[in-house]
């Protein structure tokens, strides 16, 4: 036999073993490839099951540890009450009082029966109602006997005098004066303060 049909034998022979080789590596690799998709979602559904069960106790464990918490000592009140006339939202804070120390929420709900608990914590309790006619801090600072006089006013706009200053209207400038004497609505005890403040 020629050494050129030897060669050209042996090469093919090598060719064909190296293909066959490959294909073998390769559906190897690919089976095991689809071994570890398989593993692998089924350890992602195992995980997503435990991960699902693991909140599910941690949901409980809230849920009773917010019904079972007690008011602290410490903790403020806070009602707010909207009042439909005038349109305003009176917020007041106090301290908590004494008999619902260490109450739940519940206790809280019997106490203020009419209200509304928007907020419940151990540390704060924001309570809510409504009202019919107007908050009772719309005032009418006006010029009374050469003093400034502070008027309250009715959700029918109806003043009444609560009570004069010690605020001389005497020496005050004359555009001031002028305007007390017209007089000037002042809505809020806050807005009320500031405006009194300026002429001390």
């Amino acid at each position: 036999m020629d050494k050129k049909w030897i060669i050209c034998i042996i090469i093919t022979i090598i060719i064909g073993l190296s293909i066959g080789i490959g294909l073998a590596v390769y559906s190897s690799s690919n089976g095991e490839t689809e071994d570890m998709d398989l593993l692998s979602e089924k350890e992602l559904a195992d995980s997503e099951e435990t991960n699902s069960n693991i909140l599910q106790n941690t949901t409980n464990t809230v849920e009773t540890s917010a019904i079972d918490a007690n008011i602290s000592p410490n903790a403020i009140l806070i009602k707010k009450i909207y009042y439909e006339t005038c349109d305003h939202l009176i917020r007041e804070a106090e301290d908590i009082p004494e008999e619902l120390v260490n109450k739940t929420e519940e206790d809280v709900k019997e106490a203020y029966s009419d209200w509304k608990v928007e907020e419940f914590s151990p540390t704060q309790i924001i309570l809510y109602k409504t009202k019919s006619g107007n908050c009772g801090e719309h005032y009418f600072v006006q010029e009374h006997n050469g003093v400034i006089g502070i008027y309250t006013t009715d959700e029918y706009g109806i003043k009444k005098l609560q009570e004069d200053t010690e605020i001389s209207t005497q020496y005050l400038p004359e555009e001031d004066l002028s305007n007390l004497k017209a007089g000037i609505e002042i809505i809020g005890k806050t807005n009320l303060t500031e405006f009194l403040e300026d002429y001390e």
